[in-house]
């Protein structure tokens, strides 16, 4: 439900302070006593409730600001560290092929070389035994098998013997050139593995360099990269603490505000005097909420032989300033007959500008969101007395803020 904000006839700016001025000094009835010190106590609570709720906004604002720079450092380091990462691989890869083909090539080797010692032992036994023939032969020269079949053997016998002699010697030749020429390809089969062997052992060092270049390369890429996702763990985690109490903060002011407002209410109804509050926290149908709370004393239109541009509202120094939707804050300083202003653009062409204030609680750049406050009422400026004057600009130009409201 929207309560609405008592529209007084246009009237002076000094008459109206000084009317509000009397209201505020009219004592509180008897039959309340302490409300106006329960309204201090719970306005300073308020206050502090505020002033955290800002420090939080900034340490959220800031976090999120943290966490998109590491964002766009870690795409950079992504993209720098992708094609060195493909690198690496690839030299790893050629490393593991180079060192399995030099393994391979190593089995070949010892694999010949037992072959090799293996023809060597049958050419050794071979010769040990023909020497241990030759050497027979030479024993019984006297008593030759030869001989002795010439004198007593036929011819049959005689050709029979000689046969199988030039036999048994024709294998022995036979046998040991056999074992020579395996002895000699082994030989040559080993020397060509060696050097094999010495061209595999080239190409796995040259293969085990480019990986260790590789991996040199991208390890200063490494570290920063996970420093940077460590880092982003770190204000993600205390993102999401400050979001949480944010929203406690949030629920506390909201409370708080209620709280002053029916105090406010109350005076205002012991004192006789009418009291108007910007609404219940329901934004319009336009999207905005009141800004503060008071009298509306001079509306947007003529006055005084020229325009006036916005909407006052008669309020004590000191009540809190709301923004009316939620945006960004682009004006946040002094600004001549606005004195302290604040200005805000809500997109889409649309801004609201919050003038005369006595102190501006936010700065240029700031994320505010509807009901946050923006600064306190005040007199700065071309103004007879503490009131607000409040605007909406539509892609710059004023508007009738009523109509929003």
């Amino acid at each position: 439900m929207r309560i609405p904000v008592t529209r007084i006839p246009m009237r002076s700016a000094s008459m109206a302070a000084l009317a509000l001025v009397g209201i505020l000094l009219v004592p509180v009835a008897a039959g309340a006593p302490g409300i106006v010190d329960r309204k201090d106590a719970v306005d300073r609570r308020l206050f502090d409730a505020e002033k955290r709720l800002r420090a939080a906004m900034d340490r959220h604002s800031v976090l999120t600001s943290d966490i998109a720079v590491i964002d766009r450092r870690l795409r950079a380091v992504d993209g720098r560290l992708a094609p060195l990462a493909a690198r690496r691989a690839a030299a790893v890869r050629e490393h593991r092929m180079a060192a399995g083909t030099l393994a391979q090539v190593n089995r070949d080797l010892a694999f010949q070389r037992r072959q090799l010692r293996v023809a060597t032992g049958r050419l050794t036994l071979q010769r040990q035994a023909l020497g241990e023939r030759l050497r027979e032969i030479y024993r019984t020269q006297d008593d030759d098998p030869l001989l002795g079949l010439l004198r007593g053997g036929s011819l049959s016998e005689l050709a029979g013997a000689t046969t199988g002699i030039e036999r048994a010697t024709d294998r022995d030749r036979e046998m040991i050139a056999s074992v020579a020429r395996y002895r000699n390809l082994v030989r040559d089969a080993s020397a060509r593995i060696t050097v094999l062997r010495q061209r595999a052992a080239a190409a796995e060092a040259r293969a085990a360099e480019r990986a260790s270049g590789a991996r040199a390369a991208a390890h200063d890429l490494d570290a920063e990269q996970r420093v940077l996702r460590r880092t982003r763990r770190v204000r993600t985690r205390m993102l999401a603490t400050i979001r949480v109490d944010r929203g406690h903060i949030e629920d506390d002011t909201t409370a708080l505000r209620e709280q002053s407002f029916a105090l406010a209410r109350r005076i205002a109804g012991i004192q006789g005097v009418p009291y108007a509050e910007p609404s219940d926290t329901t934004p319009s149908s336009a999207g905005l909420t009141w800004p503060t709370s008071g009298e509306i004393t001079s509306g947007f239109g003529p006055r005084w032989g020229r325009m006036h541009q916005g909407l006052d509202i008669a309020a004590p120094t000191g009540r809190p300033i709301t923004a009316a939707r939620s945006g960004t804050v682009i004006v946040a300083a002094g600004s001549g007959g606005y004195g302290q202003l604040v200005v805000i653009d809500h997109g889409g062409g649309l801004s609201t500008a919050y003038a005369h204030q006595s102190r501006i609680a936010v700065n240029v750049g700031d994320p505010v969101t509807q009901g946050g406050v923006v600064g306190y009422v005040g007199s700065t400026g071309h103004s007879t007395g503490p009131h607000l004057h409040f605007e909406v600009r539509e892609n710059g130009a004023a508007r009738d803020p009523l109509p929003y409201l």
